[in-house]
C-alpha cells in the first residue's frame, strides 16, 4: 500500500508528464517562417506549381526554353528531390520516326493519390530523306500522369500529321475524368475542348471554329471550370487583328484601331460536349494609350459562385477615368480585375484591385474551398513588391499582407500558394535571367519578418462599356482530325542547392531530411517492397517516406530500391574456338552481382579470360537466384559434319529418331529432310530434335530420304551438306 505521501508525490509525477505530454503533441499552428535560395545549373523559371495534401510543394520550372524540370519541396522549403524531363527519342538519324525537339512543360494539377499531372507541346518529326521531312513535322500535346516520386506513370501525345496542337489547360472533374484544352495554330485553327478518362479514353470531344476576323491568342491559357451541374465553363483570350468601328447615333463613327483583345465564354454539356451558350466581351482598346503595344491580357481563373453566378479574374489595363465616351481614355492603369456574369454569361459587376497608391499586375490565383473564395497575388508594376490577399464570394478582400521581391524586375515572375488547414503560404519568385528562385515560407497568419511589408490592397468598383457579343463560333461540327498515343519521357536529375537567407522557429521543429543514411533495397522481378507509409513499390529508383515527428514536422526517409533482373534472362557465351589467338574472352550477361568462373573467387567481372581449349564453367547469382552454364573452347573452330545413314522407328529405342548427332561441334542453322518427290516432311533448327519417321502422326513408308543439313563453324563459316538416309521399316 502507499501512503498518502507517496500518493501526492505520485500524482504530481503523472500531472508532470502529462503536460510534457501536451507540450510535445502537434503544434496547433505553425508559427515557422523562412526566406529561401535554391540554385540550379542555368537561368531557371518557375512557371507553375501545386501544394499537395501533405503540404508539400511540387514546382514546374525551366532552365532554358525547351528543358523543363520539376522539384517537389517539403512544407518547411527542404528539397526533397528535383527532375529534368526529355522526350525518351534520341535523334541519331535523320531517317528515323519519330524524334522530338522544343518540349515545353507548362502546366501542373493536383489528382488523387498524391499523384499529380503535367501538359505542354512538343515539337514532332516523322521520316526524312535529305532533309526533307514527309509526312510534315508538327506540334502534338503532351499530357503526363507522375507519381510522388516524381516518376511518369504514363504518358499521351495528342496530335495528327498536318495539324498543330499544344495542350494549354487541363482540369480534373469530381469523378476523375480530364477536361484537355487542345490549341490549334493550324489553319483552319479548330482547338478543341475534350473529355477523357484517367486511362486516356476519349468521352467527347468539343470542336471550337471561330468565324472570320477573330483568332485565339495561344500565347495565353485558357480558364476552366467545372459547374456544381457537372456543365464546363470554359473563358479564352481572342483577338482581331483589323480595325472595328463603332456607329453612335447622329455622331462621327469611333474607329477602335487593331489589335483588339476579347474575353470568349462558352459553357460545354458535361455529359457529351453540347455547347450550351457562348458570349464575348471586347477589352478596353489600348492603341495610342499609354500601355504598351506589346501588352497582351491574361485569364487566369474561372469559378462558380455559390450563387450560381460565374466569377473570371484577369490581368488587364484599364482606365483611369470613367468618362461616358470610353473609347477617348487615354491614360490605362493595370488591374486584377474580377468580372462577374450570371449564370449565362451575361455581366453583372466588375471589380478591379490593386496595391494602394500603384497599379499591379495578377501574377497568380489559387482556388481555397468551394464556395468562391480565392488567392490571389498581385506584383507592383513600380515596385515588383507583392501583395497576397483573399476575396470571398463576393469579391471583398478579407485578409491582405505583402512582401518584398527578392527578383526585383519587370521580368520576374511570382506564385503564391496556400497550405493545407490554414498553415501558411508559400511564394515562389523567379526570373528568366536569374540563375536562382526564391521562396518566401509564411508562418499560418501569412506573417514573416524576412520581407513582410505593410501596403495592402485595395478594391475598386468599375464598369464594363465595350462592345459585348462580337465574337461568335461558326458552328461547323468538325471532324476530330487528331488521335492520341503512348509517350515516353526521359527522367534524370536535376541538381540544385539551396540556402536559408532567413528563417525564424519559436515552438515547432523543423523538416529533416536524411540524405546521409538512405536504406538500399533489393526487390526480384514480381516482388514489391512496401515503404513506412505503406506506399507499394515494385520499381527501380529513389523513393521516400514521410514520418511525423513528435511535434508535427517531417523526417523524410530516404530509399534506393533496385530492381534486380531476372536470374533467368542471363546468356552466356556459346562454344568457341581460339583459331590462331593467343586467348579469347568469354562472357556473361553484366549487370548481376556475382560471376564464379571455372571454380575461381567470385567478382562482379561477367569477362574471363582463358589461353588454352577446354571446358570452362560460370555461374551467375544474385538475391533472385543462380544460373550456372558450360562452356566449351576448341583449339580449331571448324569441324568435320556427322550424320548417319539410316534409322529404325520401330519403338525399341533404338536409333529411333533421327536427328543431328552430338558429336557435331558445329553450331546447327537448320535441318530438312525431304521424301522422294520432293515434299518437305521434317525441319528443325535445334540440337536435339529429330523426326521420328511420321508427317501428322502418320508413319512413312521406309526407302530413301534426302537431307539438307546447314551448319556454321565456331568462325562463322557456312558449312552445308546434303545426302540420303535409309528409314528401315
Amino acid at each position: 500500500m502507499l501512503s498518502c505521501s507517496h500518493k501526492i508525490i505520485l500524482c504530481l509525477i503523472l500531472s508532470v508528464s502529462a503536460i510534457s505530454a501536451a507540450c510535445a503533441q502537434v503544434c496547433a499552428k505553425d508559427s515557422n517562417f523562412y526566406s529561401i535560395t535554391y540554385r540550379g545549373t542555368e537561368s531557371n523559371y518557375i512557371e507553375d506549381a501545386i501544394v499537395t495534401s501533405d503540404n508539400e510543394i511540387i514546382a514546374l520550372g525551366h532552365y532554358s526554353v525547351s528543358e523543363s524540370f520539376i522539384s517537389k519541396f517539403t512544407a518547411q522549403g527542404t528539397s526533397i528531390w528535383s527532375n529534368e524531363y526529355k522526350p525518351d527519342y534520341p535523334h541519331t538519324s535523320w531517317i528515323q520516326y519519330p524524334w522530338y525537339e522544343g518540349t515545353n512543360l507548362q502546366g501542373i494539377i493536383p489528382s488523387s493519390n498524391s499523384t499529380f499531372y503535367v501538359y505542354g507541346s512538343a515539337f514532332e518529326h516523322g521520316k526524312s530523306v535529305n532533309n526533307v521531312f514527309e509526312p510534315p513535322s508538327h506540334w502534338m500535346g503532351i499530357l503526363l500522369h507522375m507519381d510522388k516520386f516524381g516518376k511518369v506513370i504514363t504518358g499521351r501525345n495528342y496530335g495528327n500529321w498536318r495539324t498543330d496542337y499544344k495542350i494549354n489547360k487541363v482540369i480534373q472533374l469530381a469523378n476523375g475524368n480530364l477536361i484537355v484544352y487542345l490549341v490549334s495554330f493550324f489553319d483552319p485553327f479548330i482547338s478543341r475542348v475534350v473529355c477523357i478518362t484517367e486511362a486516356g479514353e476519349f468521352l467527347w470531344v468539343a470542336s471550337i471554329q471561330t468565324e472570320e476576323l477573330y483568332s485565339e491568342v495561344n500565347k495565353r491559357e485558357p480558364v476552366i471550370c467545372q459547374r456544381r451541374n457537372g456543365n464546363i465553363v470554359v473563358a479564352r483570350l481572342m483577338v482581331r487583328n483589323i480595325a472595328d468601328t463603332i456607329f453612335y447615333p447622329f455622331q462621327p463613327p469611333v474607329i477602335l484601331p487593331a489589335p483588339l483583345n476579347y474575353f470568349h465564354l462558352m459553357e460545354f454539356d458535361g455529359a457529351n460536349g453540347n455547347l450550351l451558350w457562348e458570349t464575348s466581351y471586347q477589352c478596353p482598346t489600348l492603341t495610342n494609350t499609354n500601355v504598351s503595344s506589346s501588352f497582351i491580357p491574361s485569364l487566369k481563373n474561372v469559378t462558380e459562385l455559390p450563387n450560381n453566378d460565374i466569377s473570371i479574374l484577369a490581368d488587364m489595363y484599364l482606365p483611369l477615368d470613367l468618362e461616358q465616351r470610353f473609347y477617348a481614355n487615354k491614360i490605362y492603369s493595370r488591374r486584377a480585375v474580377n468580372f462577374i456574369t450570371d449564370p449565362d454569361g451575361f455581366q453583372k459587376k466588375l471589380i478591379a484591385y490593386k496595391p494602394e497608391n500603384s497599379s499591379g499586375s495578377l501574377e497568380s490565383v489559387r482556388q481555397i474551398g468551394s464556395t468562391g473564395e480565392r488567392l490571389l497575388l498581385i506584383k507592383d508594376t513600380t515596385n515588383s513588391q507583392l501583395l497576397l490577399f483573399k476575396i470571398d464570394a463576393s469579391g471583398q478582400i478579407t485578409w491582405n499582407k505583402s512582401y518584398s521581391n527578392a527578383n526585383n524586375s519587370s521580368s520576374s515572375k511570382a506564385t503564391g500558394l496556400a497550405k493545407q488547414n490554414d498553415e501558411g503560404f508559400f511564394i515562389l519568385q523567379s526570373d528568366v535571367n536569374s540563375f536562382d528562385f526564391r521562396a518566401t515560407i509564411t508562418d499560418f497568419a501569412g506573417n514573416t519578418s524576412c520581407s513582410q511589408l505593410s501596403v495592402n490592397a485595395v478594391t475598386q468598383n468599375a464598369l464594363w462599356p465595350w462592345l459585348v457579343n462580337k465574337v461568335h463560333l461558326s458552328g461547323i461540327q468538325a471532324s476530330v482530325d487528331f488521335s492520341a498515343s503512348n509517350f515516353i519521357f526521359k527522367q534524370t536529375t536535376y541538381p540544385i542547392s539551396q540556402h536559408t537567407d532567413c528563417e525564424y522557429q519559436y515552438v515547432c521543429c523543423k523538416d529533416f531530411i536524411d540524405s546521409l543514411h538512405p536504406k538500399n533495397i533489393f526487390i526480384c522481378p514480381g516482388e514489391t517492397y512496401t515503404l513506412p507509409d505503406n506506399t507499394i513499390v515494385k520499381d527501380s529508383g529513389t523513393y521516400y517516406a514521410t514520418v511525423k515527428t513528435i511535434k508535427g514536422c517531417d523526417s523524410i526517409l530516404l530509399y534506393n530500391v533496385k530492381l534486380l533482373k531476372p536470374i533467368n534472362d542471363v546468356v552466356f557465351s556459346t562454344d568457341t574456338c581460339l583459331k590462331d589467338a593467343p586467348s579469347i574472352q568469354l562472357w556473361a550477361t553484366a549487370g548481376y552481382g556475382n560471376y564464379t568462373w571455372n571454380n575461381t573467387a567470385a567478382s562482379d567481372n561477367p569477362f574471363y579470360t582463358v589461353y588454352s581449349p577446354g571446358t570452362y564453367t560460370v555461374k551467375v547469382e544474385n538475391e533472385c537466384g543462380i544460373k550456372m552454364d558450360t562452356i566449351r573452347v576448341f583449339h580449331y573452330c571448324d569441324f568435320p559434319v556427322y550424320f548417319p545413314n539410316a534409322f529404325t522407328p520401330n519403338g525399341d529405342f533404338v536409333n529411333d529418331v533421327l536427328k543431328v548427332p552430338f558429336q557435331n561441334k558445329n553450331n546447327l542453322v537448320r535441318l530438312r529432310i525431304f521424301d522422294r518427290y520432293g515434299k518437305l516432311v521434317f525441319q528443325t533448327e535445334k540440337y536435339g530434335e529429330g523426326w521420328d519417321g511420321t508427317v501428322k502422326g502418320e508413319p512413312q513408308s521406309g526407302g530413301v530420304y534426302t537431307y539438307f543439313l546447314e551448319m556454321e563453324g565456331l568462325s562463322g563459316k557456312k558449312i552445308n551438306q546434303k545426302g540420303t538416309v535409309v528409314l528401315i521399316r
